[in-house]
């Protein structure tokens, strides 16, 4: 394993893809603010993200990259409100564009990652991917937790006052009287 921080920011995509290049390195969390920011609490040093981008040009002379990224983020289960470790692994895949024109003829087989000329921001693109693997809503697997919610007889009973009969069934006569 590397030493966190040792994965390179700005890399010539390229160059890399040519010579079939691969970033293998660690970074802290910390170095991520927006991944940062979706944490319930602040990033500690032994909080890392695992990057493995291999760089490769298809027929078509396109970079594609893919990889691995893997790290487990503390986040605020929404449940009960307690910090929990949640794991991410991302399968990381897509072709670089260099501008938004060149973004727009990717194969739609394909994700876009949007570079600046040529130059790609990694840590931009490990950001975005983690970003899309969390969670919609942050649940933990506690025990505790769940368990209050699945046998819920408040969740489970029909609403007082609620209307059994059908407001739109006088829409229902109309039609078939046409």
């Amino acid at each position: 394993m590397n030493e966190p921080g040792t994965l390179v920011q700005h890399v010539d995509y390229r160059r890399l893809a040519t010579q079939t290049g691969r970033i293998d390195g660690t970074l802290r969390v910390s170095q991520l603010p927006r991944v940062a920011a979706e944490m319930a609490r602040q990033p500690r040093d032994e909080d890392t993200v695992d990057v493995d981008l291999v760089f490769c040009e298809d027929a078509q002379r396109r970079v594609r990259v893919e990889g691995r990224i893997t790290t487990t983020l503390a986040l605020c289960c929404q449940r009960c409100l307690r910090v929990y470790p949640q794991p991410v692994t991302v399968q990381a895949a897509g072709v670089v564009a260099r501008d938004d024109d060149a973004a727009a003829n990717v194969p739609r087989d394909d994700e876009p990652i949007e570079a600046q000329g040529d130059w790609l921001d990694v840590y931009a693109l490990v950001s975005d991917e983690l970003l899309l693997a969390l969670p919609v809503v942050a649940r933990c697997d506690r025990n505790d937790c769940s368990a209050g919610y699945e046998n819920d007889p408040v969740l489970d009973e029909p609403r007082a006052g609620k209307r059994t009969d059908n407001p739109f069934a006088v829409l229902n006569e109309i039609k078939r009287d046409d």
